[in-house]
């Protein structure tokens, strides 16, 4: 199954909306990150998460640089095969930066277990 979020490979991880009391097909996730992003599309919550944002501005960065490395400012005059690698290195940084920042909320969220009253 491929994640309805990024297009990687799903892992185990899903969304079955009836559980949910919700309509609509089931959904695989990668991670659990992706997952949470499911639950947030299926209860039409838009706003970016600070994490969220924090991705986005890395993963334009990483598509900047890439323009930068092939001295082009154009989007409209890259070639397919630019525009792919371009769109490559602004998802691929958006998503491990993503990842990278929930591992470390992990270790924080972790920690407040024993402060939830329920």
């Amino acid at each position: 199954m491929i994640c309805a979020v990024c297009n990687r490979e799903g892992r185990g991880f899903g969304f079955i909306p009836r559980l949910a009391r919700l309509r609509g097909p089931p959904e695989a996730a990668c991670s659990m990150t992706c997952l949470d992003t499911i639950a947030r599309w299926r209860r039409t919550m838009i706003d970016p998460t600070p994490n969220e944002i924090t991705a986005m501005e890395h993963g334009g960065q990483m598509g900047g640089e890439y323009l930068d490395s092939i001295a082009k400012t154009d989007l409209a005059a890259l070639s397919p095969e630019q525009w792919q690698t371009f769109v490559e290195a602004v998802i691929t940084g958006y998503c491990d930066h993503l990842r990278d920042l929930a591992g470390r909320d992990r270790g924080r969220l972790d920690g407040m277990a024993g402060e939830v009253p329920f």
